[in-house]
């Protein structure tokens, strides 16, 4: 997400964050709410650097692709969390 991500902020007019559940070398994982479906969810926030070109937030964005297909192929995994959507916030993506 490329703006300052706080509680109340809503992602793709569809998720409210709630809280922040954790952080690590990539970006934030938040609880939020699906506002379409009135569910809580996770949402996983993609850091990127301000002074990145183009090519390399490309190449995290394909990276975190690619990471959330291979979740959702993994959804019966009883340690895997389900994803259920994809979307760009921003210029940025999150899932």
């Amino acid at each position: 997400m490329a703006t300052e991500t706080a509680p109340g902020t809503v992602i793709a007019d569809r998720y409210e964050l709630v809280q922040r559940l954790g952080h690590g070398g990539m970006g934030e994982v938040w609880q939020a709410r699906d506002l379409s479906l009135n569910v809580d969810v996770a949402i996983k926030s993609i850091r990127m650097k301000t002074q990145d070109t183009t090519e390399p937030r490309r190449s995290v964005l394909a990276y975190a692709r690619k990471e959330a297909q291979h979740a959702a192929a993994l959804r019966d995994h009883p340690n895997i969390v389900a994803v259920h959507d994809v979307v760009e916030h921003e210029g940025l993506r999150g899932r």
